[in-house]
């Protein structure tokens, strides 16, 4: 999500139960008159530390009235200097909220909700939160798959992919024990060549070009509210020449959507870069090109007990963005220059995750997500009174 972050520092005064230390109030607004059920602050280090330099990425902790909530710490180059801080809150519309950062003895570890890691021998890049899971494939199945996105659907709100690939493991080839539903969901999902539930290539002259596998990754944060990951591409090619890609892959806890952010190399200056949604037996499209979103809804497979499945994109900015279709996708278009990140989000609900009744729920949740895109949080830090 994108936010306005306002920084007001006057005299420093230690608020009550911070032990002579200065708390840092973060003051949260929603501009819309919408809700916003669960949203995921940002708020950058160096704005935390002019309000108390004493303050620690070890020491840090964040406080909603009494209550201390799970927070990240981001330090993406690791370099001991973290970017930001994060951590979650919801809103009813055009409500506003305040936080209190201080230091304590030491950070308190809060159980992950999110989750992203490398799989042996598969090379997988499986990730999830505490709704939904996906993965994307690596080398190691290169001659049958592409960089689409596969979907884990999850009947529980714990963390599944790690107990799922082990409960596989000694399976005969093709015969995974997570294709099946034993009470916490399953891999009901078909990928093949495709870009599954929102995978991205180029599109020049109404064709699709797909990058191939990832051939590198590097997994950047890992919860408790975020996970956020890197994935190198370098076997893309288009009329013979080659193209580079690299995407980057952002998941909140709480949330059934990633933020994808993609750029491309070698491919000419104006790009147009193509996300797409694989055609499914019996699922409808629809869309909105005023709020810039594609979905697709229908049935899981064959077998009514698994019910329904949503996938969708959206795609910021939809006035500059068009809509297309091959034999095996709908696609998402939007305009990009080489070596300049592309952003869009990616996807999936599941009726039997108990978080979406039917289609209406699901259109529902891509227009909430655009508008709150749309309605970016008004953020503000200040020293306490």
């Amino acid at each position: 999500m994108r936010y306005l972050l306002l920084v007001l520092f006057p005299m420093l005064l230690c608020g009550p139960g911070c032990a002579g230390s200065p708390e840092v109030v973060v003051t949260v607004e929603n501009p819309a008159d919408f809700p916003r059920p669960t949203e995921t602050i940002a708020v950058s280090w160096q704005s935390i530390q002019a309000g108390n330099p004493a303050l620690t990425p070890g020491t840090v902790s964040v406080w909603d009235a009494d209550r201390e909530i799970p927070s990240q710490i981001v330090d993406l180059n690791a370099d001991g200097v973290p970017e930001e801080i994060l951590f979650q809150t919801g809103f009813a519309a055009k409500e506003q909220k305040s936080f209190r950062v201080r230091a304590q003895t030491s950070r308190t570890e809060f159980p992950p909700k999110v989750d992203a890691r490398f799989v042996l021998p598969r090379e997988d890049l499986a990730w999830e939160n505490d709704r939904v899971a996906f993965r994307m494939y690596g080398p190691a199945m290169a001659a049958d798959v592409r960089n689409g996105i596969d979907v884990w659907t999850k009947r529980v709100r714990s963390l599944i992919v790690q107990k799922w690939y082990k409960e596989s493991e000694g399976a005969p080839p093709g015969k995974d024990t997570y294709h099946v539903d034993r009470g916490e969901g399953a891999d009901f999902f078909s990928v093949g060549k495709t870009l599954g539930a929102g995978g991205c290539g180029l599109w020049k002259e109404n064709v699709l070009h797909q990058p191939g596998v990832f051939t590198s990754y590097q997994i950047a944060q890992n919860g408790p509210v975020r996970t956020q990951f890197k994935l190198v591409y370098d076997n893309g090619q288009i009329n013979g020449v080659p193209f580079h890609a690299e995407q980057t892959v952002t998941l909140d806890a709480g949330e059934h959507f990633n933020r994808i952010d993609v750029v491309y190399t070698g491919a000419g200056d104006s790009l147009l870069v193509a996300a797409g949604l694989v055609k499914r037996k019996n699922a409808a499209m629809t869309g909105n090109a005023d709020l810039g979103w594609l979905a697709l809804w229908g049935p899981v497979n064959d077998d009514p007990v698994n019910e329904f499945l949503g996938t969708g994109i959206v795609m910021p900015g939809a006035a500059q963005s068009a809509t297309a279709e091959d034999s095996l996708h709908y696609l998402l278009l939007g305009p990009s220059t080489a070596g300049a990140p592309l952003t869009y989000y990616a996807g999936a609900g599941w009726t039997r995750s108990g978080d979406f009744a039917g289609v209406q729920d699901w259109e529902a949740a891509l227009t909430a997500l655009a508008s709150r895109l749309h309605h970016p949080l008004k953020i503000a830090v200040s020293a306490a009174n």
